[in-house]
């Protein structure tokens, strides 16, 4: 391979790796997020916030879980917890995403329960100073 052959497929790699970034941004752009539920910690300064996002007709329902501050709302992917039904195994809520539930400790400790059967994506431990733990039943 020649030098000027070798520049032009690294530039390709390059130029097929940014336009699957803008598919994928694209992808993501058209999320919708609807919010089950929004619980205070006992100290008020954050929320737990279970949504639901809908990516469209070719993917399932997903169940998520943000702890921010409160007021804040919540963008993009869920940053303690993302979740789907893995095809129907798992038991889903009201909100058509696997069942899942949250419950404040103390001021920084969430527990969230989660169906059992559902296929996990995101699992935090800590999200700022609040730290989770989980519970599948």
């Amino acid at each position: 391979m020649n030098i000027k052959s070798g520049y032009c497929h690294s530039m390709l790699k390059k130029l097929f790796a940014v336009i699957a970034l803008f598919v994928l941004e694209g992808c993501t752009a058209d999320c919708k997020d609807t919010v089950v539920e929004r619980l205070l910690s006992p100290d008020g300064k954050h929320e737990a916030v279970l949504f639901q996002r809908d990516c469209g007709a070719t993917t399932g329902f997903t169940t998520q879980i943000s702890v921010v501050e409160t007021g804040e709302e919540v963008s993009g992917r869920g940053n303690a917890f993302v979740a789907d039904d893995d095809h129907g195994n798992a038991q889903v809520g009201a909100w058509e995403g696997p069942w899942a539930e949250i419950n404040w400790l103390s001021a920084n400790r969430v527990r969230i329960r989660y169906a059992r059967k559902a296929r996990i994506f995101n699992q935090s431990e800590t999200v700022g100073p609040v730290k989770i733990v989980y519970q599948p039943i």
